[in-house]
């Protein structure tokens, strides 16, 4: 079964989510060490890429961010990814984000909406079934 990308703005909806859902985590780091050191920083990149990892080398398939989106993240074959293909994938969103998050924007230009840590790890995001959301014009069942 081939499944449809996920597009930019619903990428973006997840990990706004992700983030969201951390907050608590993130202000307990901050509660530990000033956000001044170098180390708070370190701390919560590290706290976020364990979760991603976690989350997207489960059984979820992606984070909760993308659970309630409604996406998963496979390989280009359409098979789970694994662990290692998961943390490189994690890793490597570094290269899309600099410079300019340039490797983000490539969704635009792609008919695959792969950015650059897609291409790099031969992985993808695509649309699954997840919560359902309701729109203004749709109520949920």
């Amino acid at each position: 079964m081939i499944r449809k990308p996920a597009s930019f703005d619903q990428r973006l909806l997840a990990q706004s989510i992700d983030i969201t859902l951390l907050l608590p985590v993130l202000f307990l780091l901050d509660w530990i060490w000033e956000t001044d050191s170098i180390w708070f920083w370190v701390v919560c990149l590290l706290t976020y890429h364990v979760y991603a990892v976690v989350t997207e080398a489960s059984s979820l398939t992606g984070t909760l961010g993308k659970k309630v989106v409604g996406l998963a993240v496979e390989m280009d074959d359409g098979h789970p990814a694994d662990v290692k293909t998961i943390i490189i994938r994690n890793a490597s969103k570094w290269a899309s984000l600099l410079p300019a998050s340039a490797g983000f924007f490539l969704i635009y230009f792609r008919r695959d909406a792969k950015t650059w840590h897609d291409l790099f790890t031969h992985s993808r995001v695509v649309r699954a079934q997840g919560l359902p959301l309701s729109t203004p014009n749709q109520k949920v069942k």
